[in-house]
């Protein structure tokens, strides 16, 4: 009974969270809690963890215990004539016990070198992890932002269907009081036609992206999920970004791509020194302690332990003369490593300060067209109405008007592009620099 409350507590509490009209951060906060590759990367940082305890301890002693029993039959010397007997065996058993412990005194720096290595690449995989969740976080900006976009234009092809239907009943009032002609009413019934068509197409747009969305939060294609609509000014389409130097110094400063590739470098750096220690001798201390019994003997089995006890301890000494050109191959292949990793590093600050700068330029054109678009579709949409006005009274042809009503079309369709166009870029340019 227990059970079936826990689940139905939560499929209620997911019917809930699904049943919400969904904001940006809301998606943001849901894809870093579910995403099953921020997961996994997650669990890279777990195993470089791992990896840290197992280098910690290298640096310290090990300690083993063995033991063998072994059990046989054994053929029994003749006491006369000292042959052996063979129609004669009795059974015989030994046991063997060891505990052995063992340090290395000095290996040239490499188990310390690894440790510090490991502590590298965790601190790699965390950011690395960050670069992961920072992808997700983009790739979900740009998808919200295109629905809000195709929304938006869902609505101005509503408009203009509702226009269109307009103007077609009242040509076909015009029609019907000798007014206008058949041509008319056909150009009137194409154009309706085909701003529905447009209208579909948008939905379908709207539709397209609400889906490629919920795939990235890794919802399923059936699940309920409505977008938190929102309201933008020209003041949030126009907001005055900081410059290109300024932009690049936060970003720098805020994502871990630059940081990331800093880390690998360093941790390149160590590989090499450790591959270098294979040229230097290593020396371990190591001692150990056996005792056994068998029933070849006549005392009992705690006496036989402490009769056949035997303690050693030592020093082994190992230097390396010719390995076969082993270490010179992991000194090169580590030295190409580090080579790689500066260049790497070299990378992702050139791919940083052109995402930057590309994304700079890009606000900067937007609203640059924003605001020319705004005075375009004012001044079309003036012309629209005014030619309206004087098709009704029958002053302008069918031709004129739809003209003028697709001029003011492309004028709208110009405006949200650019609108939204910047406000994604906008709101790309402020996780960037961490805004």
């Amino acid at each position: 009974m227990k059970t079936i409350i826990t689940l139905t507590a939560l499929l209620l509490s997911v019917s809930s969270i699904h049943a919400q009209e969904w904001s940006l951060n809301d998606c943001i906060t849901y894809a870093l809690e579910n995403n099953i590759q921020v997961q996994q990367a997650q669990n890279s940082v777990e195993s470089a963890e791992a990896d840290i305890k197992s280098s910690r301890a290298a640096l310290f002693p090990s300690l083993s215990f063995s033991s063998s029993q072994n059990f046989g039959f054994q053929k029994v010397e003749s006491q006369s004539y000292s042959t052996f007997d063979a129609k004669q065996k009795n059974p015989t058993y030994n046991g063997s016990y060891s505990l052995s412990a063992n340090v290395t005194l000095y290996d040239g720096g490499a188990n310390w070198r690894t440790l510090q290595q490991s502590k590298l690449n965790k601190q790699a995989s965390e950011l690395e992890a960050q670069q992961t969740a920072n992808s997700i976080q983009v790739q979900i900006i740009q998808a919200y932002y295109q629905i809000l976009y195709a929304h938006e234009s869902v609505q101005t092809n509503e408009e203009i269907v509702a226009v269109a239907q307009r103007e077609l009943d009242r040509t076909k009032a015009k029609l019907d009081v000798g007014k206008g002609t058949k041509v008319d009413v056909a150009q009137m019934e194409s154009q309706l036609q085909q701003n529905i068509y447009n209208l579909v197409t948008a939905r379908n747009t709207e539709a397209s992206n609400i889906l490629s969305l919920k795939q990235l939060l890794q919802l399923s294609p059936g699940t309920d999920f409505s977008i938190n609509y929102q309201d933008f000014s020209d003041e949030d389409v126009l907001s005055i970004i900081p410059s290109v130097a300024d932009a690049e110094m936060m970003a720098l400063n805020n994502l871990p791509d630059v940081k990331a590739a800093e880390v690998q470098t360093k941790a390149a750096e160590l590989q090499t020194k450790i591959a270098k220690a294979g040229y230097m001798p290593s020396i371990s201390l190591n001692g150990g302690v056996s005792t056994g019994n068998g029933n070849v003997y006549d005392s009992d089995f705690g006496t036989q332990i402490k009769d056949h006890m035997r303690e050693n301890i030592g020093v082994s000494l190992s230097l390396p003369i010719l390995d076969n050109r082993r270490t010179r191959t992991s000194i090169d292949r580590a030295k190409i490593q580090h080579s790689n990793a500066l260049l790497n590093q070299e990378n992702a600050l050139l791919k940083l300060q052109n995402t930057i700068a590309s994304l700079h330029l890009d606000i900067l054109s937007a609203q640059s067209r924003y605001q020319s678009a705004i005075a375009s579709e004012a001044s079309a949409k003036e012309s629209f109405e005014m030619m309206e006005e004087r098709y009704n009274v029958g002053l302008e042809s069918v031709i004129d008007l739809l003209t003028e009503k697709n001029n003011y079309l492309r004028a709208r369709q110009e405006t949200l592009q650019s609108k939204y166009t910047a406000l994604m870029d906008l709101e790309l340019l402020d996780f960037y620099t961490g805004q």
